[in-house]
Formats: structure tokens, C-alpha cells, sequence
């Protein structure tokens, strides 16, 4: 598939569902900065009012490359940060070659879009007690409010899937208890995702 063809038919599949918002998602989309920014482009040049979202895990998201995807037509960003600490993010993402690089680039480019860009970003936090410690998402928090206190945060109940089957999901009132936690660090747009739904800001 070439980006061409990847663009005429998010074009299409916009139309036919009626939004106005496309995203690019899955299998980490940056892996293929070419690919993703001439998809970007050309869905850019044939339906310019559309917003375009690219979700990422951002550890491959350098300050250029950001530029490079604003510049062909990103208007959202989502950015899961995984961990604050080396050590919790080789847990949860089980990388350990260059894992404090992907680690610190993801963080900076938050900073890097909150400082220098006007788009919609979203940061995803992943929760689940097995991997993640209270404090650290605490001091995830405090590290996020440095940056902006009224960035969207939206704190995700890691869930069983894939290798992971092994874990329990959390519950309401664990992801409520996290979202206190955030909140706390004077963050004021957290939402949590539950298996009974979103608790808001």
C-alpha cells in the first residue's frame, strides 16, 4: 500500500463514517517516518479541513521528526508515556536494548510539542499495579505538571492481552484512586478509563 492509496482511503472512510478527525494508530506508526509523513501530506492535499492525529508510543518522536509530521499536517498528538523510571519501563514494554533512549525521547517530546507547537496533544498513562507503583505515577504527575498543568492526561487501565495474560485489571476504584493521585500533583484534566467507563476531569 502506498501513501497515496493510505490517504484516499482515510479520505473515504471519513466521509462514509461522517467525522472530521483520522488517525494514524497501531503497530507503532512512526516505526515508518517516510511512509507516515507522505500519508500525512497527501491526505492533507485532498481533504485539507481534516485533523489528523497520530498516536504513538513517542519513543522515536526526535525533535525534527516532530517538526516534519506538524509540518506535513498533524493537527493531534497522542503520546503514551509508559514509565518515569528505566526500570519500569523495560517492565512494561520488556525493551531493554536502547531502552533509556526510547525512554527519554518519549518525555522530550512532550516538552518538545508543549513548548514549540500549537496542536492538540493527549498523554496516556498506563496503569496497572503489577508494573507501576503509586509513586511513580505520582511522580509521573509532577514531572507532566512541570511541563503543563492543563495538558490532557488520560490515565489507561493496563490491561490482560498478548503476552500479558498473566495480568488483573484494575479496578474502578483503583483508576479512580490513580486519577486522585494525578490530580493532586495539580494537573487539571485527567480522565481514567475503567472497565465501567471514563471517570472526567
Amino acid at each position: 500500500m502506498t501513501p497515496e492509496t493510505t490517504a484516499e482511503m482515510l479520505a473515504r472512510m471519513k466521509g462514509m463514517y461522517q467525522v472530521e478527525r483520522v488517525a494514524f494508530s497501531g503497530g507503532e506508526c512512526t516505526l515508518n517516518r517516510k511512509f507516515l509523513i507522505e500519508s500525512i501530506k497527501y491526505l492533507k492535499r485532498i481533504n485539507n479541513g481534516v485533523r489528523i492525529h497520530v498516536d504513538t508510543n513517542g519513543s522515536l518522536l526526535t525533535s525534527d521528526y516532530i517538526d516534519e509530521l506538524v509540518d506535513a499536517g498533524m493537527t493531534d498528538i497522542g503520546i503514551d508515556l509508559k514509565a518515569l523510571s528505566l526500570d519500569t519501563f523495560t517492565r512494561i514494554t520488556a525493551v531493554s536494548k536502547d531502552a533509556e533512549r526510547y525512554l527519554k525521547t518519549a518525555w522530550n517530546a512532550v516538552k518538545y510539542i508543549l513548548d514549540n507547537h500549537d496542536i492538540f496533544i493527549g498523554i496516556g498513562i498506563p496503569y496497572n499495579q503489577a508494573l507501576t507503583t503509586p509513586e511513580e505515577i505520582r511522580a509521573m504527575g509532577e514531572e507532566i505538571a512541570q511541563m503543563s498543568t492543563d495538558v490532557q492526561v488520560s490515565l489507561l487501565d493496563y490491561r490482560p492481552a498478548f503476552k500479558r495474560r498473566d495480568l488483573t485489571i484494575p479496578t474502578a476504584a483503583e483508576m479512580a484512586e490513580m486519577k486522585s493521585i494525578l490530580n493532586a500533583t495539580g494537573l487539571n484534566n485527567v480522565i481514567a478509563q475503567t472497565e465501567e467507563g471514563y471517570i472526567g476531569p
